[in-house]
């Protein structure tokens, strides 16, 4: 007798989706956070402006001496312009009406979460552009790149940098700084203390007197190389962020594309410049070999 089995009865089983999920990637906030946000007010023109007053000097005189030597109150502009960014989707009709509403719900934050991506590597064009960069290509990244950097902007003799300081590398130059650390391991004995720290957790948390960000968005050229940054980071930093129109959707129906539906479009305005140039940010550049052990 024929036997019957799921193969024989396929066509009439109940297809249903268990799960839906977006593709996990790296976070998208780590300039933001460290970045000074300003906002190019509305009614103010299409350029943000800011002023800098420069120092004056100030002179030893004798009981005698006349003073007449008066000092000239000089000052400079950074400006910044707030370039549009976009991006478009388009949604059928039928798609909304056929689709497993869970694979559904995820359309509506991808397309946002494409542009924190790019509002995140936009900031990252500042590190390439910085005037002095340290490290090179090729170059394992250490910890003495990073202290270098830090201390040259803390006593920078054109403009010091009093504030909190930051550095935002690759995973991979991480890992090369938590090697230098743990390079002892299996040769010395590990007392409690920072080296143990770093075994059990990695390196992460504080180096100097700065924060060291992991920014797994950092692109990994073909050399293979990385581009990070050290910086005097937050309000009054070296960053700046001016955002011009904040966020906003638009939508265009489009009844002419079949069963009709809309093209969806998110917008945003805005601009990286950096503050005090050559003073207050380094470049770093080092090798990102996929680490082997």
């Amino acid at each position: 007798m024929p036997d019957t089995f799921v193969a024989q009865v396929e066509e009439g089983l109940n297809v249903t989706v268990a799960n839906a999920r977006k593709r996990m990637d790296f976070p998208s906030n780590v300039m933001l956070k460290l970045a000074d946000r300003q906002t190019l007010k509305k009614g103010t023109g299409a350029t943000w402006r800011e002023v800098i007053v420069e120092n004056l000097t100030a002179q030893n005189y004798g009981e005698t001496d006349i003073i007449d030597n008066a000092q000239t109150i000089d000052v400079a502009l950074l400006t910044a312009t707030p370039q549009l960014s976009a991006i478009q989707t388009f949604i059928g009709k039928l798609v909304e009406q056929q689709l497993d509403p869970q694979v559904f719900a995820t359309f509506g934050s991808v397309g946002q979460d494409a542009m924190n991506r790019l509002l995140d590597t936009s900031g990252h064009a500042l590190f390439a552009a910085a005037g002095v960069t340290l490290g090179g290509t090729g170059v394992t990244g250490t910890a003495g790149q990073m202290l270098a950097g830090l201390r040259r902007i803390a006593v920078d003799a054109t403009e010091p940098w009093l504030g909190p300081m930051a550095i935002v590398l690759h995973g991979y130059t991480i890992h090369d700084i938590q090697s230098e650390v743990l390079g002892g391991v299996g040769t010395y004995p590990i007392p409690e203390g920072y080296t143990a720290e770093v075994f059990r957790r990695g390196f992460k948390g504080m180096l100097g007197d700065a924060t060291v960000h992991e920014d797994g968005l950092i692109v990994v050229d073909a050399t293979p190389d990385s581009r990070g940054g050290i910086f005097g980071s937050g309000p009054g930093g070296a960053l700046v962020l001016v955002q011009g129109m904040a966020p906003w959707t638009e939508q265009k129906p489009r009844p002419e594309k079949g069963y009709g539906g809309s093209d969806v479009f998110l917008k945003h305005q805005y601009v990286w410049v950096e503050r005090s140039a050559g003073n207050w940010m380094y470049g770093h550049l080092a090798n990102a070999s996929v680490p082997t052990g």
